[in-house]
């Protein structure tokens, strides 16, 4: 891959193969052996335009370039002064909770017309998730670590319904991660690959630390911030996943198994980053919303300290 006159120049085998204008893009995903100039790498950077490189094996995010990021570092200053403050890692961490549990719930609800076969595993995942959302919002006072207890709750409820979804052919049996064990598992790793990328973007345009999360403690090479945008569109990108098998969009002929480990074909994942990419333009445009929105909070609430 090269740089000519604002596009990105494709070449297979030492042959241009054809071009795709700057302009166009928001971020480049890349996967496998493939070569850069320098020049491409220096003008995605200054337009702002991300790079996501996967592994050729399991689409694992091996690394990430994230363009220019915001100037104002006292955003950052603002971040850490209220990573500090319990009472507002609580208050941001119950309304990240409250949205992934509506959210799936939501889900469950749109799918419970189309399974009814499925209704009582349906009806009893959703009475859990509104009796958890129930407990978040009488306001009584909670812990993250009770924030992650009833999250953990919820998440198995749903997963269980969630799993029930798909053909038992497929042998989707729960969330599995390294390696994914059947085609679901596959779809799903890839999908919150992308999706973590999108919000560490966004923390990242946004002037934020993409590491310091409210939710989730910092940990070594995570982005705990990022992970936190996620947790609210997890629910989405499941929805998604679904909606590929459910419409037969990917088939088992879109998958190859690697010693165990199953994964995308060449035409299955041509067939996903499609989908994804329609997916995905309304999530970039909600987390830099997330972005921003808690930039000027830690702003405001750091100058109101001061």
């Amino acid at each position: 891959m090269g740089y000519e006159g604002g596009c990105i120049a494709l070449y297979e085998q030492g042959a241009k193969s054809g071009t795709v204008p700057l302009h166009l893009l928001e971020r480049v995903v890349l996967r496998g052996q493939v070569l850069l100039d320098t020049r491409l790498l220096g003008a995605l950077a200054e337009k702002n335009i991300g790079v996501l490189m996967l592994s050729g094996r399991n689409h694992r995010n091996v690394a990430m370039l994230l363009g220019r990021p915001h100037n104002d570092s006292q955003r950052r200053v603002a971040q850490y002064s209220c990573y500090l403050d319990g009472a507002e890692r609580v208050k941001l961490s119950r309304w990240l909770v409250i949205a992934k549990l509506r959210s799936q719930k939501s889900l469950l609800v749109r799918a419970l017309p189309q399974r009814q076969d499925l209704r009582r595993q349906f009806t009893a995942a959703i009475a859990t998730l509104e009796g958890i959302l129930a407990t978040l919002a009488g306001g009584q006072s909670v812990s993250v670590e009770q924030l992650r207890g009833f999250e953990g709750s919820a998440a198995a409820a749903y997963f269980e319904a969630y799993r029930a979804l798909f053909a038992p052919s497929l042998q989707f049996t729960g969330r599995h991660r390294r390696p994914p064990p059947d085609p679901v598992n596959a779809c799903l790793s890839l999908g919150y690959t992308l999706l973590h990328f999108e919000a560490v973007k966004a923390c990242h345009e946004s002037g934020l630390d993409p590491y310091i999360g409210f939710f989730h403690d910092p940990a070594f090479g995570r982005e705990s911030l990022a992970c936190d945008f996620m947790e609210t569109q997890r629910a989405a990108l499941d929805a998604l996943v679904w909606r590929l098998f459910r419409e037969r969009a990917l088939r088992a002929e879109n998958f190859s198994d690697d010693n165990g480990q199953v994964l995308l074909n060449k035409s299955g994942r041509q067939r996903f980053y499609a989908e994804y990419e329609l997916f995905a333009n309304p999530i970039r445009r909600l987390f830099r919303r997330y972005g921003y929105a808690l930039a000027q909070r830690f702003v405001a609430d750091f100058r109101g300290v001061g």
